[in-house]
């Protein structure tokens, strides 16, 4: 029963999305006022997909064995807790848990943003919805987490052993907290660029959900990391393994924009490099759902091996891109009365500095993670980039970017004049340097 009411809840939620976006179409023609039906129309979304999701819930805690997802992922003597934390420990729970993400940050997204333009909340909001649209296809066609088993079977398969840790049960929602948010960035940005807002003001208000999203995959990255140090064996933290960059990937472009939006918010420059480093996040962030859920990658963090549901996303991804890539090239005002020099010695300086390494560490961790997939395609020859490839090419550029970090912050905007500051960290560097060598 719980099965039934979440699957019809889920194709309402989609009946009730497409009807989202026919009405800010109108809204956005005609862009005196929010129409009045949008924000109870997207708590309707939200509300539907919760009721989805919190059905597929209750199939697990109850053992609902005629769902194929709960018979494929639990067990009737499973824990409480690790039933309730398996409904998102594979593919298809997983999607509907990013899909209740997505709803729920555009809601959150138009309640907070009431100060902008209404033309740009009515675009947000239409590229949010053809992302949302984009996930209720895909869950619907390929990924439904209610198909339905009959006979049904007596017992299920249970979890994978290794999923069943508490880290591990809170390290997803944390994850798709924040890849989806990079979603709200990238609509943001698609639609400031069309209606000329990337303004001062816009950057003060997109700064807000770059930070949650930077903390949140920040959150989730530390606590896979912790998961896999005592429960894979690996030895470290961190592996260098290919699903552990593709989360990294984002977090790389999310921390080179959170640098830029203070720049923009300060002094309107690097404009052109904020819209690019807003859809470069939610690019690295679907291209990671690509890669996990087509089976491409070999890892222990993998979902599933389906090259249909790989395609799809991969379609998907492709014309996102591409619409985003025409409203950059078309539609992108560069202000003619904003210099775009800077002094040596000042802030934006600095922050560029470190965009350039952040650029460089983002590089090298994607050539590592894609090689090997052109390269089996190509040649049909394997390979395994493990630590040593990354740790060659990172680790001498970490002490010149350690040491650019510890500069950066002392000085100010436009213009710093600092060489008694300088001389003085130059003294205390090579003091710290001299005293080590003799120790």
């Amino acid at each position: 029963m719980a099965s039934l009411i979440g699957f019809y809840a889920l194709i309402f939620g989609a009946c009730i999305s497409l009807g989202i976006f026919y009405i800010s179409i109108i809204n956005y023609k005609v862009s005196e006022k929010l129409n009045k039906k949008i924000i109870p129309l997207t708590f309707l979304q939200f509300f539907l997909v919760l009721i989805s999701f919190l059905s597929l819930i209750m199939s697990f805690v109850n053992s609902d064995f005629s769902n194929e997802t709960v018979f494929n992922h639990s067990h009737t003597t499973k824990p409480l807790f690790y039933k309730i934390s398996g409904t998102w420990g594979n593919h298809e729970g997983s999607l509907l848990l990013w899909l209740l993400v997505l709803t729920l940050f555009i809601f959150l997204f138009l309640l907070k943003s009431n100060k902008q333009p209404i033309q740009y909340r009515v675009l947000t909001l239409l590229f949010q919805q053809i992302i949302i649209i984009g996930f209720f296809v895909f869950v619907l066609k390929t990924s439904s987490p209610f198909n339905y088993i009959y006979p049904t079977p007596q017992e299920g398969l249970g979890l994978n052993p290794i999923l069943q840790d508490p880290a591990l049960a809170i390290h997803p929602p944390i994850l798709y907290l924040g890849y989806v948010g990079t979603s709200i960035i990238f609509s943001s940005a698609l639609s400031a660029t069309l209606v000329n807002h990337i303004t001062k003001e816009w950057a003060k208000h997109i700064k807000i959900w770059i930070l949650i999203s930077w903390i949140f995959l920040s959150l989730g990255i530390l606590l896979g990391s912790i998961w896999a140090y005592y429960e894979l064996g690996w030895g470290g933290f961190w592996f260098w393994d290919p699903v552990e960059n593709v989360s990294l990937m984002p977090w790389f472009a999310l921390t080179t924009l959170i640098h830029c939006i203070l720049v923009l918010e300060k002094r309107l420059q690097l404009t052109s490099w904020v819209i690019i480093l807003s859809i470069a996040t939610f690019t690295l962030s679907m291209s990671g759902t690509f890669l996990v859920r087509s089976g491409i990658l070999n890892s222990v963090h993998t979902f599933a091996n389906d090259p249909e549901r790989g395609l799809f996303i991969l379609i998907f991804l492709f014309a996102l891109v591409f619409l985003s890539l025409v409203i950059f090239f078309f539609f992108h005002k560069k202000d003619d009365y904003v210099k775009n020099s800077f002094f040596l010695f000042s802030k934006e300086t600095s922050i560029l500095i470190n965009n350039w390494f952040m650029m460089y560490f983002l590089s090298v961790v994607l050539i590592g993670t894609i090689y090997p997939i052109f390269l089996d395609v190509i040649a049909s020859e394997k390979i395994s980039i493990g630590p040593p490839f990354y740790h060659k090419l990172i680790i001498p550029f970490m002490i010149p970017f350690l040491f650019a970090m510890a500069i950066g912050p002392k000085l100010k905007w436009i213009k710093s004049d600092l060489p008694n500051k300088f001389n003085l960290i130059f003294l205390i560097y090579n003091f710290s340097i001299s005293f080590n060598i003799y120790n």
